[in-house]
């Protein structure tokens, strides 16, 4: 029991004092600059696959962001889709001169989303390139607040995103709740992260990168293809010369549609979590000690005494809320917080069905695609 007792302090020394880093991070802000007053031209483009549920409502929250429509273009790059969503966007493209539809050719050596995202970068003409999805709706201020934190040295700036039920005639419920709370909890890490001086992810919905940037590293050309493209272009420009930045604020904060149902989610954290596999050793030994600190958080009920695991389990939860708080208190959203115990069962059987995940299955499917990725390592 003594060994353990010194391993579990241990852990949960690190664990806490990490998340006391994050909090202290995500209180900051990174350097801004006021915007000049002839706006740089900037391309917003959206890749969608089957996607005639709801490109229209993404659409409708891009054609009314807070910036001039002179100076900003809208390209929604289909990827061979076999739905209504071409017909949706032509629609939109007839009344408004600055949204544009996209066929992406299926012939390329590029594949999956990145294909479609690479041809849309081609043909754009902004400086700044705002990527996020068809699932997704805006802020209106999403572009002039992002843009604010493009200094010099700074060349993808990431922004947060979180899962919200998108249809007013629904009732917010527990299953898209828990799924808030969790991408707060990973994104808050991941903009704690960058606010201290080590970035290590962000999200692909809402990315903007300079297009010097991204013609710079080569490109999706230049890199091996994944299934979690935009963590391969996140690391592309994490080893080039620009720096990256993820303010924690709400102006710059996009909303996403949750997945529906149990089987969504799962095919959801298995894409992200074999997509995290060509992540570097580092992140490795931090998602090994993340399971160690689970692991013996649980294995404590065992070994100490009832008073002492209660003891470890409230220090698990206080580290974590010092992360998820901040984020729901910025993001305006603090309502979730009546769920958090609930989200603290789901990630606890999360990290333990990872193992399995990884060991006994490497086929993904997206958008109705089969990827191998055990064949793809290896192709």
């Amino acid at each position: 029991m003594g060994v353990f007792l010194i391993v579990t302090i241990l852990l949960l020394v690190f664990y806490l004092v990490q998340s006391m880093l994050f909090c202290w991070g995500l209180m900051r802000l990174p350097k801004r600059y006021v915007l000049p007053s002839e706006f740089p031209f900037v391309s917003v483009i959206v890749a969608a696959r089957n996607e005639a549920q709801n490109i229209a409502r993404a659409l409708d929250s891009l054609i009314e962001l807070d910036y001039p429509h002179d100076r900003f273009e809208i390209i929604v790059s289909d990827g061979a889709s076999t739905d209504e969503t071409p017909e949706i966007v032509r629609s939109y493209a007839q009344r408004f001169p600055f949204v544009h539809l996209h066929r992406a050719e299926q012939n390329r050596k590029i594949r999956g989303k990145a294909n479609a995202v690479h041809q849309a970068i081609e043909r754009s003409r902004g400086k700044f390139i705002f990527l996020t999805d068809a699932d997704c709706v805006v802020q209106k201020t999403w572009i002039k607040e992002t843009l604010q934190f493009f200094t010099d040295d700074v060349g993808l700036v990431c922004g947060m995103t979180i899962p919200k039920e998108l249809d007013r005639t629904k009732q917010r419920d527990w299953f898209s709740a828990i799924q808030a709370l969790d991408w707060c909890y990973i994104l808050g890490i991941s903009s704690g992260r960058a606010s201290i001086g080590f970035p290590i992810g962000g999200i692909g919905n809402n990315f903007t990168f300079r297009k010097q940037t991204y013609q710079e590293i080569g490109g999706y050309e230049n890199l091996k293809f994944s299934i979690t493209e935009d963590f391969t272009l996140f690391q592309a420009i994490l080893k080039s010369r620009w720096k990256i930045v993820f303010p924690l604020l709400y102006e710059t904060c996009n909303f996403t549609k949750p997945m529906q149902t149990a089987a969504d989610l799962y095919a959801q954290k298995k894409r992200w979590t074999l997509g995290g596999l060509d992540a570097s050793a580092v992140h490795g030994v931090l998602a090994l000690l993340m399971f160690a600190v689970h692991l013996c958080t649980i294995m404590a009920f065992f070994f100490l005494p009832t008073k002492s695991a209660l003891a470890t389990l409230g220090v698990k939860f206080i580290a974590d809320l010092l992360i998820v708080l901040p984020v729901l208190i910025k993001l305006r959203e603090l309502w979730l917080i009546r769920y958090f115990l609930l989200f603290e069962l789901y990630y606890f059987a999360f990290v333990f069905i990872v193992p399995a995940i990884i060991a006994f299955s490497r086929e993904v499917q997206w958008k109705g695609i089969s990827y191998n990725l055990s064949k793809e390592r290896t192709a």
